[in-house]
């Protein structure tokens, strides 16, 4: 069988080669394709490793992270790591499999680590960072053409990110998200939207991949978010997912995986609506043994079904295929969808818009801007199918995003040009989170008159609404704990910081709770100044905007949500400063070096007991003396930038320049890349107290 995921693992340990696999929750936790032994096995586990290899990855991290911090700097560490960064992967924490895989190729793990290590930076939007990594894994392995073919793809995702829409579009995370997985929105009867779930409130079993709830279908309406789930004919012990109607909303496909005997499967599932609530399922359509079908899709007005398979007769992992309806409830042999709509890659999460005749879904192989991204394709009116197209930001992201449906006219509200939702990881609630993305009609536009009834209107009484604001107060995870200059891996919610809140009737200090959060009723203001901190950590100040616009379209009790990051104080360290660069020999500062130095000041300003030391170094090219000279010269010249426009006072600065004693990246001065050189010469800063 095919790994399910291919594409990511390009080289990978026998331990990882098993035939039998779970469904990553990367696709969001959907399915489930439990090994024999993680089906049948009664073992307690005990290890790491052996959590690992039954697919218990919830499980492992805590008994690798043990394993990590037993075995650094030994032999041992190395595999650890790797294994840290495959779990993490595995259960879609992105920043965390970066650090893993980060300290994996670090401690010399292999190529493979370099791959993995170079593709979660680029869905970290790390596409610089990416590109290096890819070009140092050039001089590893022989395969230079699909390491050129890379690096274009995050430069092309890179020049993507930075380019601005054409249309205005509000993308925010819907009220009925969970701290659990959300994902996969369908639409039912034009005004529900039906999804899958792995949140705890469903049950008291976990499943042991995720540590969560085993999946199941809810639904709410599109406007009151209050999740609803299916009943139990349809939501079982196993995992349900992905589901699709027919127009009329009395006939559902959807996905179920579960195991018999020890083999593990997941299959296309019908049910019918009838006045006792939703028939017992029946496999829709003969499938193969041991062979996957998932996401479900009815278009052209539910004459052919849309889905995805790993079926060997594919082109590589998960493929687009398609089934004609020949007779009520029976359908024809599964074929393969166009080539050119395929890769070796993933190809996952078909939707339909038949207005447009356009199917969505989303691809990891194609160029895109990290993990999965969603491409459109249209039915041409000779049956073909035209060239997928990325939809772009902010459709997409570094993250995973897919399952994009559209509401239907007749329930969109009439201010607004399309509506419609999607899932995508970008980390607002959950791993897996449902967004809305509205475009709306622009302020000169003005609807066609409706001459078919004549309109009395009638002024009603405003509604009378109380809104809330929720703050989450964060931290950076760095990939080495103690060094602020490794990457950002992540964020960490702290508990008893204190948050300084200002509006037109507000001025109060409160203090987060155990999980990072407070809670304030909103007054009437349109702007609240906030200020975070906490002892050990750096004052940061922030302002929330309410865009009075959106205030109408917000049911009463909505929770506005805002977060935070205050910047741990890491005494004594050097703290690098971004954008801080000098012409060719010379001392002052240009315009592009001011923004980052307006920082400091910012910070200095927010911290009034902030001391801090300036300190410039320069690469290994030149003589000692001119480099020490100019360093300190560049130093100097950074630190009167401040306290000129900053007002900071002498006893709270200092500078001091190094030339090139204190290389960032050691390399042969002849042999240093231009990207290492630049690392080398950078303007850093260091809190004294």
């Amino acid at each position: 069988m095919q790994p399910i995921f291919y594409h990511y693992i390009k080289v990978i340990k026998t331990l990882a080669k098993v035939s039998c696999r779970h469904s990553q929750k990367i696709f969001s936790l959907m399915i489930v394709l439990l090994c024999v032994s993680a089906c049948s096995t009664t073992k307690k586990i005990k290890d790491g490793r052996t959590a690992f290899q039954q697919k218990q990855y919830a499980k492992a991290v805590g008994y690798l992270e043990d394993d990590a911090a037993r075995t650094e700097g030994t032999p041992e560490y190395a595999e650890i790591a790797y294994l840290l960064g495959e779990s993490y992967k595995n259960l879609n924490e992105s920043e965390l499999s970066m650090k893993w895989y980060i300290e994996a190729a670090k401690n010399e793990y292999g190529p493979e680590a370099y791959w993995e290590m170079a593709y979660a930076l680029k869905k970290n939007e790390r596409y610089e960072d990416a590109i290096l990594s890819f070009r140092r894994l050039d001089r590893l392995v022989d395969r230079r053409r699909e390491i050129a073919l890379e690096i274009e793809k995050c430069k092309q995702a890179q020049r993507w990110a930075q380019e601005n829409s054409e249309h205005e579009y509000i993308v925010e995370a819907v009220v009925l998200n969970s701290d659990e997985s959300d994902y996969a929105p369908s639409i039912w009867q034009g005004n529900k939207i039906v999804f899958t779930s792995d949140r705890l409130e469903n049950g008291t079993d976990t499943y042991a991949w995720t540590g969560n709830s085993f999946s199941d279908i809810y639904f709410s309406d599109i406007y009151q978010y209050e999740a609803i789930p299916m009943d139990n004919r349809i939501n079982t012990p196993s995992n349900e997912g992905t589901s699709s109607f027919t127009a009329d909303g009395k006939t559902m496909y959807f996905t179920r995986c579960h195991s018999e005997v020890g083999d593990s499967y997941c299959k296309i599932y019908r049910a019918e609506l009838n006045e006792s609530g939703w028939g017992k399922p029946e496999e829709a359509f003969r499938m193969k043994p041991k062979v996957l079908y998932r996401d479900p899709v009815l278009i052209e007005n539910d004459s052919v079904l849309i889905f995805t398979s790993n079926d060997q007769i594919g082109v590589g992992g998960h493929d687009l295929y398609y089934s004609f309806l020949i007779e009520e409830g029976v359908w024809s042999e599964p074929e393969l969808m166009p080539t050119y709509l395929n890769t070796t890659g993933q190809e996952r999460f078909p939707t339909w818009d038949q207005k447009s005749k356009t199917l969505y879904y989303s691809s990891d192989h194609f160029t895109g801007l990290g993990g999965l991204d969603i491409f459109k394709t249209t039915l041409k009116d000779d049956g073909s199918w035209s060239k997928p197209e990325n939809l772009l930001p902010p459709f997409n992201s570094s993250e995973d995003d897919y399952g994009l449906v559209f509401i239907e006219e007749d329930y969109l509200d009439p201010t607004l040009k399309s509506k419609a939702f999607f899932t995508s990881t970008r980390g607002a609630y959950g791993n897996d989170d449902i967004y809305s993305i509205v475009e709306e009609y622009p302020e000169d536009y003005i609807p066609p008159a409706d001459t078919s009834v004549t309109v009395v209107e009638v002024e009603e009484p405003e509604e009378e609404k109380t809104f809330f604001l929720r703050i989450k107060v964060l931290e950076k995870l760095y990939a080495i704990s103690d060094n602020p200059n490794s990457y950002v891996v992540g964020s960490r919610k702290i508990g008893g910081a204190s948050v300084k809140i200002e509006s037109e009737t507000i001025s109060d200090i409160y203090q987060t709770d155990g999980n990072g959060y407070i809670i304030v009723t909103m007054d009437s203001s349109m702007q609240y100044s906030l200020l975070a901190g906490k002892e050990g950590y750096l004052n940061n100040r922030d302002v929330y905007v309410v865009d009075e616009g959106q205030l109408s379209e917000r049911p009463d009790g909505y929770v506005f949500e805002k977060e935070i990051i205050i910047d741990k104080v890491f005494e004594g360290v050097e703290i690098v400063i971004d954008n801080i660069y000098y012409d060719l020999d010379k001392s002052d500062i240009r315009d592009d070096a001011k923004p980052a130095l307006d920082k400091i000041i910012e910070i200095l300003d927010e911290n009034p007991k902030l001391v801090i030391e300036l300190a410039s170094h320069t690469d290994c090219q030149g003589e000692d003396n001119y480099n020490l000279d100019l360093s300190e010269r560049r130093a100097a010249s950074a630190l009167a930038y401040i306290k000129t426009q900053g007002a900071i006072s002498d006893d709270r600065l200092s500078s001091v320049g190094y030339g090139e004693t204190n290389l960032e990246i050691s390399c042969e001065c002849d042999d240093c890349s231009d990207e290492e050189h630049q690392i080398n010469r950078r303007t850093t800063f260091k809190v004294i107290r």
